[in-house]
């Protein structure tokens, strides 16, 4: 596939609109509220991957509960394979749906949810292992940003289940503002980004990551919510 970058901005040839597997599908460019016709669910496969933005930088996105699609996912970033990707849902009804919510979980999604974080809990019984880290948390975003909030509510409506919100970067490389950018950094590989929602640039800090199990709380990453914040939110626990 070639990719055509004019001032910051992908230009897809013709023929890569076309349903073969290994092309790339500009579904959406702009700015602002965003309509796109055809979302990149209605193929078959679940293993496509889709390139698209959220409130802090872009994300790929597979179906977060086929082992398959993130097996091609993190191979295409380059990841150690038990490093699972966070799941992007719609609200904490569904964090509810597949993972243990402590009261003081429950504290931190509803002061910061939607938004810049990252929660990780610990996942329920009935979820399965090879979807999930190998010390059975899976991690949550809940995104502010219109575009994801369309996105992940039309993606569960029809598959009943989660995407994956992965920062949209090969493993260990920069995490990119457009993308432009992010399929110049993938090279040959960029191909199998099958679905690219273009809403210009995200240039926000990385979510903030925070694991809580029961009261525990445990900050892996600051990021865009500062740690004083989310301890602030928990100091009379």
């Amino acid at each position: 596939m070639e990719i055509v970058v004019r001032d910051g901005r992908i230009e897809l040839p013709a023929s890569s609109m076309s349903m073969k597997r290994s092309t790339t599908e500009l579904i959406a460019r702009g700015s602002g509220n965003i309509s796109y016709s055809r979302p990149f669910w209605y193929r078959a496969s679940m293993s496509e991957i889709l390139l698209y933005p959220t409130e802090t930088l872009y994300a790929l996105g597979v179906n977060a509960l086929d082992s398959n699609a993130l097996e091609v996912l993190l191979t295409l970033k380059g990841r150690d394979h038990t490093k699972t990707p966070s799941w992007l849902v719609r609200t904490l009804d569904d964090v509810h749906e597949y993972a243990e919510v402590s009261d003081v979980a429950a504290r931190i999604a509803h002061k910061f949810l939607p938004g810049p974080l990252t929660l990780v809990l610990p996942a329920l019984p009935h979820v399965t292992s090879d979807v999930i880290a190998s010390d059975r948390t899976i991690g949550f975003r809940v995104s502010s940003d219109p575009i994801a909030i369309r996105m992940v509510a039309e993606f569960g409506e029809q598959q009943g289940a989660p995407l994956t919100c992965t920062s949209a970067n090969v493993s260990g490389a920069p995490t990119l503002q457009t993308p432009a950018e992010i399929l110049q950094q993938f090279g040959e590989k960029a191909s199998a980004i099958t679905h690219v929602i273009d809403d210009g640039t995200r240039k926000a800090l990385a979510t903030t990551v925070v694991r809580v199990v029961g009261s525990d709380v445990t900050v892996l990453r600051e990021g865009e919510i500062p740690e004083r914040a989310l301890r602030e939110v928990v100091k009379d626990v």
